[in-house]
């Protein structure tokens, strides 16, 4: 509802003048709105005013700005809290390691934990999901299972999205055995599993088809993943928009190799479909951020198709992929009424793609523990830029 709160701001403007809880609150909806260059005009904005910024506006405009992917700037704004001589909060903190993640700045979100320490500030289960969050993003899973052994010594129990982030590290950095321990850990911990702990984890274990499809069936058995398969007499479906990459590798083979065998083997039940599509998703769908290789869902999808020689009709739908049924049916007469998966192939491509290898460390950067002033319109002039050049 962020047009409203604007409106509603406009409204108390002209009645009662600049109100930096009216302004704090605009921001806040503009955060929640995903539009943080609104939420930075509005904070420019009550600053020249002449009015005194609360903690609150601060946090605000740091969450705003996080949120967007404006990590830079976030930070920066943290360092003029800090310098201005602002009292910090446990949220201001949260938003700032927070903005390391986007930023994948683990060193500087190491140093807000000391930080908070020195200051006697409590972290809580959410600053510490954020510092985990950083860590995975950071492909430091070695940091992340140090962060787990903090929590514990600091008295704060890990919930699922610790877990969760801890297990996506592991299949980050390719340690799947690991990334199963923690998995296997989580239910005798009181820890309950949700849609995100099956993605994470069969991200860890798809180089083990056996071990993958297992817990895949395990999370189909739990209602997580019970729409993936839709085989109706005329149309077939597979739904893959919302597993990670690891989980829709698992459910295509799955899907070819046992799912669609009564409809492989007997010619009159393929002969009576008139479709079959894979839904890979495309879009907002499917924004994980920055991979290697270019990698996405439906690039592995085609490069798996391609090792099962299945063909796909070309169409416009960048977010789905439509099968050539004639092409399939000679293919699977071919097999005997099955398809063969080339696995050795495709983990070669993959291998070949730089896929699920991490990315190189990015260059780390630890600002002054006292805080700073910086030149915003530096920042500015390269938000110009990228609006004429239609970046944003």
């Amino acid at each position: 509802q962020w047009k409203l709160a604007l409106q509603v701001l406009d409204e108390m403007k002209a009645t009662f003048g600049p109100n930096v809880i009216a302004y704090s609150a605009a921001i806040s909806a503009l955060s929640k709105g995903q539009q943080w260059q609104k939420a930075w005009e509005l904070f420019c904005e009550i600053e020249s005013s002449g009015q005194k910024l609360s903690v609150v506006t601060y946090n605000a405009t740091m969450t705003a700005l996080e949120k967007g992917l404006q990590w830079e700037r976030a930070l920066d704004l943290f360092d003029e809290m800090k310098f201005k001589g602002v009292a910090v909060t446990v949220v201001s903190y949260g938003s700032a390691i927070a903005a390391c993640e986007k930023g994948h700045q683990w060193r500087q979100c190491l140093e807000f934990l000391d930080e908070m320490t020195e200051k006697r500030i409590q972290k809580n289960v959410i600053i510490f999901g954020a510092a985990m969050s950083c860590m995975e993003k950071s492909c430091r899973a070695d940091i992340a299972f140090q962060l787990m052994d903090r929590m514990k010594l600091e008295g704060v129990r890990p919930n699922v999205h610790i877990y969760n982030s801890a297990i996506s590290a592991c299949a980050r950095c390719k340690l799947w055995r690991k990334g199963l321990e923690l998995f296997e850990q989580m239910e005798p911990a009181g820890v309950k599993r949700d849609v995100v702990t099956y993605n994470a984890v069969l991200d860890a274990v798809c180089s083990q088809p056996d071990l993958a499809e297992r817990i895949f069936h395990d999370g189909v058995a739990r209602g997580f993943y019970a729409k993936v398969s839709r085989l109706g007499t005329q149309w077939l479906e597979l739904d893959l928009h919302f597993l990670s990459l690891g989980g829709g590798e698992t459910a295509l083979r799955w899907w070819f190799e046992k799912c669609l065998v009564p409809y492989l083997g007997s010619s009159n039940e393929l002969s009576s479909v008139k479709s079959i599509d894979i839904v890979t998703g495309y879009g907002k769908t499917r924004a994980r951020g920055a991979r290697k290789g270019d990698d996405s869902m439906r690039k592995r999808v085609r490069a798996m198709l391609s090792f099962m020689n299945v063909c796909e009709i070309e169409q416009s739908n960048l977010g789905r992929i439509h099968i050539d049924k004639g092409k399939l049916t000679t293919e699977v007469a071919r097999n005997g009424g099955r398809i063969i998966f080339d696995a050795r192939g495709y983990e070669q491509f993959k291998s070949q793609e730089g896929l699920d290898e991490p990315f190189e460390d990015t260059q780390q950067f630890v600002r002054p523990r006292g805080g700073a002033l910086h030149d915003r319109r530096e920042r500015d002039q390269g938000l110009g830029r990228a609006r004429e050049e239609g970046e944003i």
